[in-house]
């Protein structure tokens, strides 16, 4: 993001003691000794404010003392015991207790946003000064500064609402500054239906769209939306709105609405595929839309290298999602053909796992293929290896450790960092989204030429080949071809918070969350040869209450306190 001043705002007091009416209405005390009225008074500070907003966007990589959202779904199993990532599987979250309850953060953002938006003014004027400049040169590009700041504040609303929507569901949508000293304001929201949530988020998600350009102004503005991100958002939000949880009806319309938000993305040839090993390693390449700020870190290889190379190998995908790999250079129909489950990682063959897999899974006899300076790079996680089962504390619980994300060239014993973010949004989401999209409106015809030619890009950037005759024979059922883009959405997105969301919107957590997950022993016979067997690596509960978090209790007793009602979701006290 292009380098401002960057003011650290604190809402309110403590924040973990506060409820929801506290984060949206209390004034902002600048942590500096500069006063409210300076902050929206000089133009170095303004932006500032609008920048320290981006702060409140979660960032997936370790924010459940090092274990991720995967950990809470059928994708891997954390290998700390005590991490409250564990609270999910065991049917532990309740209205006082949940690691990902994001209701007081997402709400600050948004009084944030609403702050910043008052202040900015109906005409993108900062009402206290006239400092901003209205237009700002940048190289040969102009670019109307106030919009760009207005169209980003109207973005980050969107996104901390839908954040909100997707966890909640019976939410409140908050669009101006509540007045703290008038209990009526204060108390006086209405919890709103999820259709008129996902009405507001448009709404928004289309006035940033109109307020930001459609490109970087110049590369010191890589990582800030532009108006393609928002139209982005509005994408993501319809698919959802459109799925079985929160469609129970299977209003077409809705489909047809969400494959429409994803074409206009894809029209724009605004953005493609790069290859796998580089999306996460090449900050704002052409594939991603939008992530978190990036900075200089090494808590991913820190929290998920294998125990051998010093980390904690925390992050242990299953033998579920393992399995889900095809082979590579296959047809969809033919997918497992030359697989040997005597040499399931296809180390002896000339077939090998779809590409995928590599980028995704370290498995037994994986390289750490950057880590020059180390003599052994090689993952062992046969049983007695020095990354196997039972070798330390943490080491893996189901014989495999997460590549995906994971920076090899990393030396922990050197402290060496490198530059990354958190990918929120990128363009194959866009691509899954269309064909999920109208797939379920209609793949007949013309549309199911455009579900197959945009999964075949996502195919061929795999490595695997395009649909075959009789591929196209067996997805134009639609039942089959939903299977499929359920399989894609688990493999192209592993590890990446959309599986555990993805469970819920289509209302399969209740089947797939209550199966225990497997992972694979592996030990040697007389003869050094890899025996293999499947077990069981953790048991699952998923009750069906869980499609929606718990309003946080503290929030009711708020409300309550103020002769209010909250209404909590059902099967929640």
């Amino acid at each position: 993001m292009k380098k401002r001043i960057l003011i650290l705002v604190a809402v309110g007091t403590a924040f973990i003691t506060q409820s929801c009416s506290d984060y949206l209405t209390k004034d902002a005390n600048v942590n500096t000794t500069l006063s409210y009225q300076q902050i929206f008074a000089d133009v170095h500070y303004a932006p500032g404010f609008l920048d320290n907003i981006y702060n409140n966007i979660p960032d997936g990589y370790s924010r459940f003392g090092g274990a991720m959202l995967a950990a809470a779904c059928d994708e891997a199993v954390c290998s700390d015991a005590g991490s409250p990532i564990q609270l999910f599987n065991t049917n532990a979250i309740n209205s006082t207790t949940n690691p990902d309850d994001q209701w007081s953060n997402m709400y600050r953002g948004i009084r944030k946003c609403n702050m910043f938006l008052k202040e900015l003014g109906p005409d993108g004027i900062i009402t206290k000064t006239n400092s901003i400049p209205m237009v700002e040169n940048i190289g040969n590009t102009s670019v109307n500064t106030r919009n760009y700041y207005k169209g980003q504040a109207l973005f980050l609303r969107a996104l901390f609402h839908f954040e909100l929507l997707k966890r909640y569901g019976n939410i409140f949508y908050v669009s101006k500054v509540l007045d703290p000293f008038n209990e009526n304001e204060l108390f006086s929201g209405t919890q709103l239906p999820y259709d008129q949530v996902v009405d507001s988020i448009a709404n928004d998600c289309d006035s940033a769209a109109s307020y930001m350009p459609a490109s970087y102004p110049d590369v010191s503005y890589g990582g800030r939306p532009v108006s393609w991100t928002a139209l982005a958002l509005k994408s993501r939000l319809f698919l959802y709105a459109a799925s079985p949880l929160n469609n129970p009806t299977n209003d077409l319309s809705k489909w047809k609405r969400a494959a429409d938000a994803s074409k206009v993305i894809i029209d724009s040839k605004k953005y493609s595929l790069v290859s796998f090993n580089t999306i996460f390693s090449s900050l704002y390449n052409s594939e991603i839309i939008f992530a978190t700020k990036a900075t200089n870190r090494n808590d991913i290889e820190t929290f998920n290298y294998p125990v051998s190379y010093q980390g904690e190998g925390l992050m242990n995908p299953t033998e579920d999602l393992v399995e889900a790999f095809g082979m590579g250079v296959t047809t969809y129909k033919n997918r497992y053909l030359n697989y040997n489950p005597n040499d399931p990682y296809c180390l002896n063959s000339i077939k090998k796992r779809e590409d995928r897999f590599k980028y995704s899974i370290f498995y037994n006899t994986s390289r750490l293929v950057n880590l020059s300076n180390k003599k052994d790079t090689i993952v062992a996680t046969y049983v007695g290896g020095k990354d196997g089962l039972f070798s330390t504390p943490t080491a893996t619980k189901t014989g495999y450790y997460m590549s995906k994300f994971i920076n090899s060239s990393i030396d922990l014993s050197k402290g060496t960092t490198s530059y990354r973010a958190w990918v929120y949004m990128r363009y194959a989401e866009i691509l899954l989204n269309y064909a999920e999209a109208l797939n379920e409106y209609n793949n007949t015809g013309a549309n199911f030429t455009a579900i197959i030619n945009a999964l075949n890009l996502i195919r061929n950037r795999a490595n695997l080949r395009p649909f075959d005759t009789a591929d196209k024979a067996l997805l134009q059922d639609q039942n089959e071809m939903r299977k499929y883009i359920k399989l894609e959405r688990r493999l192209e997105f592993a590890f990446e918070e959309q599986r555990f969301w993805d469970l819920r919107r289509w209302k399969d957590a209740e089947t797939v969350l209550n199966q225990p997950v497997q992972g694979m022993r592996i030990t040697k016979d007389a003869q050094g040869n890899y025996v293999y067997t499947v077990f069981t690596a953790q048991t699952r509960i998923f009750e069906t209450k869980m499609y929606w978090y718990p309003i946080p209790r503290a929030e009711i007793l708020k409300y309550r306190s103020a002769g209010k009602t909250i209404v909590q979701n059902p099967g929640w006290e």
